[in-house]
């Protein structure tokens, strides 16, 4: 899982930043189901969940969240935010790290959410750094190290360690 969103991001990079700044604004949001939030779990203490078939179910729904077709927008937005900067065009820089991490933050919240529906603790926390790296992707200081296409090494190192635990527990 950590691999597919590293990938998804590095090529919509590659493919944002070919077109040199093409600045159309790729609107297909990954925050477009966010208000279908699951019901909270009661708090009785019942035996009878089987954490296995529950930790499966959960990594299936994640695995339907961390999709290329919900991280490329946010990579395009840091493809755009680079050429931005590479033609000092404060505004189109602004505009594209804020999009960036608006579009981070709504996918790191649809993983987040899934921490209610998990039964085991280790799946839970899982869930939470993996959306902690998710939400990299927007963080204005990391944001703030990619002037090029090679500086992504400095985020996908934090990012690949974020998704390690989920991406063990999903296997």
């Amino acid at each position: 899982m950590r691999r597919l969103l590293t990938v998804a991001i590095l090529a919509a990079l590659v493919g944002t930043a070919a077109a040199c700044g093409d600045s159309t604004d790729n609107n297909t949001s990954a925050s477009s189901s966010t208000g279908a939030t699951p019901a909270a779990t009661s708090a009785s203490p019942t035996p009878t969940v089987d954490v296995k078939a529950n930790t499966k179910a959960v990594c299936g729904k994640a695995e339907k969240i961390i999709t290329e077709d919900n991280v490329k927008p946010i990579g395009e937005q840091i493809g755009i935010m680079i050429a931005a900067k590479q033609s000092k065009n404060k505004q189109a820089e602004t505009a594209a790290a804020a999009k960036a991490k608006q579009l981070a933050d709504a996918l790191a919240e649809q993983l987040r959410a899934l921490k209610a529906e998990a039964a085991d603790p280790k799946l839970q926390a899982a869930l939470d750094k993996g959306a902690d790296g998710i939400k990299l992707f927007g963080s204005p200081d990391y944001l703030a190290k990619i002037n090029t296409l090679n500086d992504m090494d400095k985020l996908t190192t934090d990012i690949d360690a974020a998704g390690k635990d989920l991406e063990a527990l999903c296997a």
